[in-house]
């Protein structure tokens, strides 16, 4: 593909966003966003669009199965027997995201009862199970690692800091694979505004070439409180 043609880049941007892009696919983007800026930046402008459009959207209260399944999935009840409908596809995907967001609010509920402005992030699959909460207030990130975290002896997880101006992406440390962990937030990555986050697996120690070496594994948007 021309990733250098905007037009191409909109469009791959929208279906990052928007969770169209799957699987390889949203792989390989991932992979672009960390190695050319102007893919950063065209996914930040398009977050910056579309978010406002997200929330001038009515409430709307879901179907109470939907709750019973999240309940479910957190461990909270017991499954019961699906009932098959034309619809009951299309469910899971909302049904996965709500759960992570539910997830991601029990485990940082002392954070969020701060009065300190704060932003956080879901750093999540492709299907939306959580494997790290991250909290940023001004000088640090609290993460939480969550039970799906694959657990490497040979490798680290590696946060990075996309940022939007197109600069090259700044490490944020290494992530805990298990238990919780406090990072300081670099001189470096001040006053820069976050297009998204990025996690690399790197060598144990992290990446020695001061940028990712190893491969992309997520990105996630951080939103602000």
């Amino acid at each position: 593909m021309k990733y250098q043609q905007q037009e191409l880049l909109d469009a791959l941007a929208v279906d990052f966003i928007l969770g169209a892009m799957k699987g390889a696919a949203r792989k390989r983007f991932q992979r672009l966003m960390m190695q050319q800026p102007s893919a950063r930046q065209t996914v930040w402008r398009w977050e910056q669009h579309l978010n406002p459009l997200a929330e001038s959207l009515p409430a709307t209260a879901p179907d109470e199965a939907v709750w019973q399944r999240i309940q479910q999935r957190l461990g909270w009840t017991a499954a019961t027997a699906p009932v098959a409908t034309a619809r009951t596809g299309k469910y899971w995907l909302a049904l996965a995201t709500a759960a992570s967001l539910l997830l991601a609010v029990i485990m940082l509920q002392p954070l969020l009862l701060s009065p300190v402005s704060q932003q956080i992030a879901i750093i999540q699959t492709s299907d939306a199970k959580a494997w790290w909460l991250v909290s940023k207030t001004e000088n640090t990130l609290r993460v939480k690692s969550t039970a799906a975290v694959t657990d490497d002896v040979q490798h680290d997880y590696e946060l990075w800091m996309l940022p939007a101006n197109g600069q090259a992406p700044i490490s944020l440390g290494l992530l805990p694979q298990q238990g919780e962990r406090t990072l300081g937030w670099p001189v470096e990555a001040e006053g820069i505004q976050i297009a998204a986050l990025a996690v690399s697996l790197e060598p144990v120690g992290g990446s020695i070439t001061g940028a990712p070496s190893g491969p992309v594994l997520f990105t996630a948007e951080i939103v602000t409180l």
